[in-house]
């Protein structure tokens, strides 16, 4: 279970807190200043739907006066009265259509485009790029977060209509008989005082639910993609027994959540019980003496249940707002150092590709410094500069700080000093900058989407004949034809029906596909056999056109590098050709022959096959 608690901890782990910028009032606000005009129209049908239910009291107050008395007040005949009594019953519902037809479609648009401009942020703001968490934290966040933050924002429609109910209700009420109205309203204030201690256990509650939600949502991504690890590992029973803990953890803090939620509504229905028993009571010797009319005591008893209720309403929203915060809270810890608007930018700016300008001439890194927070590893004052039709190679021990170089060079790792410079100028952004067709990157670890081969070669490109030149250079033309259908077969999940050698060409490909002007990738022919590997070399460099920057511990790279950087503890230990290093690096002289004694043994394997 060791690999289990890792898990735990180093994945799903709950994320620390980042304090809120904004509250659910704040960001309802902005949402609604994206589409005014459907946000106000909604909230005045609303209005009226709540409005209109305050006729068929009146009416059947006036019915019941001319019954007792022979005479209406208002001049009408009885059966006219009962029209509009019946009238009455349906107007409400036909303003409550298109108050829900204009506030759903209202919501559903912004709902859509808050998850868009997240998405947008993640993939094309200024900077480093990284999700914190786990895919399935993320994925709660898109799902679950964003669905409680305009769950807050429906609330509001249903909390204005019963306020401007109420309000109206104990006017008329008030008109007839203020003493049974102040009774009415004195649960009312119960209400808003008890709800303010629910709402504090709803905010708590609804923070630990949600990370329990996560954690499972995480558990069983992770589950589903490692499902041969697992059977190598005979883990089955331990894996389900995790996944067991994990949703017996979020049905105890769903249910103490809910139990909030119901308690608050539980709670409201009462006071409007206990509103109409007082009127009852109240109201029980006027109507002896004939002060206090059946007439009147219906209207009372109409209004009454829906006026009593606009408090439990307010404490819905609260709760909603309380929830809502925690999901706002959420979405601040994945966007990081978004600013407040960046979720309701209505029209994200998506970067357009790359202007093709001047080629690259050289590529210039000055002191760069990049160090990991939560470890303090990292490369620290690293300078180099590469020309067009260059081959550099970076090299080292095991955490020496290669793969975190390249990453910070390209901008997928944050620098805390050093600059890049392009043909002399420096880069502001190299995360948005430093993109094909400038700049092509395959990583250590290539991820494949679960399509086929050809989509994940072009990821939206043209097919303008790019894709056979990739697959000539990735060495990968033998393994399509292997393959069941080519080009168009499905990889599977992350590419778990081709081999490690055959993903990590298939994320060449990819990079060669954008024909970049330089190379960067960080080991990629870490998995391929000798012959392979020669191939690959071979191809990538026959013309003597292409410029690379490469992470790699294979002698086919080291011979064919213009200049080798040794990194030793995250700075340059030694640097110049191969017949320098050999001469005068101890470090690199123990990193060749262990590679020489590698490539000897696996010749040894590779020719009984032959």
């Amino acid at each position: 279970m060791s690999y289990l608690a890792a898990h735990d901890a180093a994945e799903v782990a709950p994320l620390p807190p980042a304090p809120p910028r904004q509250t659910a009032f704040a960001q309802t606000l902005r949402i609604a200043r994206t589409r005014p005009w459907p946000f106000a129209g909604g909230l005045a049908l609303y209005g009226l739907y709540s409005s209109l239910g305050l006729i068929p009291a009146l009416v059947l107050k006036s019915v019941l006066y001319t019954l007792k008395t022979g005479h209406s007040p208002a001049g009408l005949d009885i059966w006219t009265l009962i029209a509009l009594w019946f009238g009455a019953q349906l107007l409400p519902l036909v303003a409550f259509y298109f108050a829900v037809w204009v506030y759903i479609t209202f919501t559903t648009l912004s709902r859509m485009m808050i998850r868009t401009d997240m998405l947008a942020w993640l993939m094309f703001a200024r900077g480093p790029r990284k999700p914190r968490g786990t895919a399935g934290e993320a994925l709660s966040r898109f799902r679950d977060d964003v669905n409680e933050t305009l769950s807050f924002m429906e609330g509001w429609s249903d909390t204005f209509g019963q306020g401007l109910y109420a309000v109206q209700a104990l006017a008329i009420m008030w008109f007839y008989d203020a003493k049974v109205t102040l009774a009415v309203v004195a649960p009312m204030v119960l209400v808003v005082v008890v709800t303010q201690r629910i709402t504090a256990g709803i905010h708590k509650y609804s923070r630990v639910a949600r990370e329990a939600e996560a954690r499972v949502t995480s558990f069983v991504g992770e589950m589903f993609t490692a499902v041969q690890a697992i059977r190598v590992a005979g883990a089955e029973p331990r894996v389900l027994d995790r996944l067991e803990q994990l949703n017996d953890e979020r049905r105890r803090t769903a249910v103490r959540y809910r139990v909030y939620v119901v308690l608050l509504d539980t709670f409201g229905v009462g006071t409007s019980s206990l509103a109409l028993g007082l009127v009852l009571v109240l109201a029980a010797s006027d109507m002896r003496n004939g002060t206090f009319t059946i007439g009147t005591f219906t209207l009372f008893a109409s209004l009454v249940g829906n006026a009593s209720s606009a408090p439990r309403w307010m404490g819905r929203l609260l709760a909603r707002k309380r929830t809502a915060d925690v999901a706002l809270m959420r979405i601040s810890t994945l966007l990081d150092d978004a600013p407040d608007a960046a979720i309701t930018a209505r029209r994200p700016a998506s970067p357009r590709a790359a202007p093709p300008g001047p080629p690259l001439d050289r590529l210039e890194v000055r002191g760069l410094t990049s160090i990991h927070p939560s470890s303090g590893q990292g490369v620290r004052d690293v300078s180099f500069t590469l020309k067009r039709g260059e081959v550099l190679i970076v090299t080292g021990r095991v955490g020496a700080g290669k793969s975190t170089l390249l990453k910070a060079v390209i901008g997928l790792l944050p620098m805390q000093a050093g600059e890049v410079l392009w043909n002399g100028e420096a880069v502001d952004d190299p995360a948005t900058f430093l993109t094909p067709p400038r700049v092509g990157y395959t990583a250590q670890s290539p991820r494949l989407f679960t399509e086929s081969l050809r989509d994940n070669i072009l990821m939206g490109l043209p097919d303008d004949g790019r894709v056979a030149e990739a697959v000539r250079l990735a060495v990968l033309e033998d393994d399509v034809k292997q393959l069941g259908s080519g080009l168009e077969t499905l990889v599977g999940t992350r590419g778990v029906t081709l081999s490690g050698g055959q993903v990590q060409r298939s994320a060449a490909a990819r990079m060669f596909a954008r024909r970049p002007e330089l190379l960067v990738f960080d080991d990629a022919s870490s998995a391929l056999d000798v012959r392979t590997e020669h191939t690959f070399w071979e191809r990538l460099f026959a013309s003597g056109q292409h410029t690379c920057l490469a992470v790699s511990h294979r002698l086919e790279a080291y011979r064919r590098a213009n200049e080798i950087i040794v990194l030793d503890g995250g700075r340059i230990g030694a640097r110049g050709t191969l017949r320098d290093l050999l001469a005068e690096s101890p470090l690199f002289r123990e990193i060749w022959h262990e590679q020489a004694h590698a490539s000897a043994v696996a010749h040894q394997h590779a020719e009984p096959a032959e």
